[in-house]
């Protein structure tokens, strides 16, 4: 094999695409690792050595991947987004019995279930305070994700519907200050904080009944 002037024997070529496999596995690795701490502990409170150590890897490992905490922190918002608009849309369903409608989707945004997800849920209900406090670009990166969830949601719109982008604006706004408000009393007042989470699906079901 010829790269330029430099002949690559093909167990070389094999080496360096092996090479490359693993490298991106291990920077995946760590974009879920890092996924999964910021959502459940926050930004600010993941220290690079805490994540190098949860993900099995020394300092030197996770900067050969990624500049500063900052660009993982960019990097991570879009993987996390990445994560939850898949499953969302459905691309990692296998058979169409696993596909959920949109509208439901939306209804489960605001289960109990999604509330106590030990996991964090979706990046929109466990990220935006964290990245308000976070450079430009992990804000970017952000809106970028709602932007998305934002056509999604026009995307189930009654047909002729007037103001999509602001009804789908409003939904969203809905689902995560809903969703954000109940988590933060959960524990200290659980009556309210399911109370927070009915009051919003009634209003959700009353601007779909008005449109």
């Amino acid at each position: 094999m010829m790269m330029g002037d430099i002949i690559v024997k093909p167990y070389e070529a094999h080496a360096m695409r092996v090479t490359k496999e693993v490298a991106a596995q291990n920077r995946r690795k760590i974009l879920e690792t890092a996924t999964q701490l910021f959502k459940t502990r926050g930004i600010d409170n993941v220290s690079v050595a805490d994540l190098t150590k949860a993900a099995g890897f020394t300092h030197g490992g996770f900067y050969n991947h990624f500049e500063s905490k900052a660009d993982l922190a960019i990097e991570t918002v879009r993987h996390a987004f990445e994560q939850a608009l898949s499953e969302i849309s459905g691309e990692g369903a296998t058979t169409t019995g696993e596909l959920i409608p949109m509208a439901e989707r939306l209804a489960n945004y605001l289960s109990p279930e999604h509330r106590d997800e030990p996991t964090g849920g979706c990046p929109t209900g466990s990220l935006p305070v964290d990245v308000g406090r976070q450079a430009v670009g992990a804000q970017q990166a952000f809106a970028e994700g709602l932007e998305r969830y934002v056509g999604l949601i026009e995307g189930v719109s009654p047909p002729g519907a007037r103001r999509k982008r602001e009804a789908a604006i409003a939904t969203l706004s809905t689902l995560v200050g809903a969703i954000i408000l109940s988590r933060a009393v959960r524990d200290g007042h659980p009556g309210l904080s399911d109370e927070i989470l009915r009051a919003a699906r009634v209003d959700r079901d009353r601007r779909d009944a008005k449109t």
